[in-house]
């Protein structure tokens, strides 16, 4: 649960990002950038789940060791981007359902990937699944409208290494009992 609730801060950051960028145009952005990112994200999640229970059949006696990797270079992945963040990267102007569709899918990759590493590492399928739609839902909804009130805040950014940090803090809880 809390490795779900660290990746939809990801979703806060873009959304905190774009609706500071559309209080800037004086452009309403209504509720559906969350909706659609939490859709996509929830989808995309399952069928990492999918993906995950397949996968399991080929190597029963690591699973658990390689979803919690997977899941290790997911963070550390968002991590990175936190890091080398560049504002063209996350600042989008959702004018259209389009440019809402394609912002999902890019940031719904890691998603499917972490949704293989849960799944490998002995989640379930509803769980992760119906707390990924809340959470990715309630945290974009919250950064559009901190976007809105208090603007661009070039600090938020370091929220995305939650999920770095996160992952990291459960691969050491890997290794420790591995060792031990």
């Amino acid at each position: 649960m809390i490795i779900i609730l660290a990746l939809a801060a990801d979703g806060f950051t873009t959304s905190w990002f774009t609706g500071a960028l559309h209080k800037k145009l004086s452009v309403k952005l209504g509720a559906g950038l969350p909706v659609i990112f939490s859709a996509g994200r929830t989808l995309f999640m399952a069928l990492g789940i999918g993906v995950g229970i397949l996968a399991t059949a080929f190597m029963p006696d690591h699973n658990y060791k390689v979803g919690m990797a997977l899941l290790l270079v997911v963070g550390l992945k968002y991590g990175i981007d936190a890091l080398k963040f560049n504002p063209e990267d996350k600042i989008f102007l959702v004018d259209d359902n389009k440019t809402m569709l394609l912002l999902t899918l890019a940031g719904s990759i890691s998603t499917f990937f972490a949704g293989i590493g849960l799944s490998m590492a002995g989640s379930g399928f509803w769980l992760p699944v119906s707390a990924a739609a809340l959470s990715v839902f309630a945290f974009s909804l919250a950064g559009v409208r901190a976007g809105e009130k208090f603007g661009y805040k070039p600090k938020i950014r370091f929220a995305g290494l939650i999920p770095g940090i996160v992952m990291l803090i459960f691969w050491i809880r890997l290794l420790i009992l591995n060792l031990l």
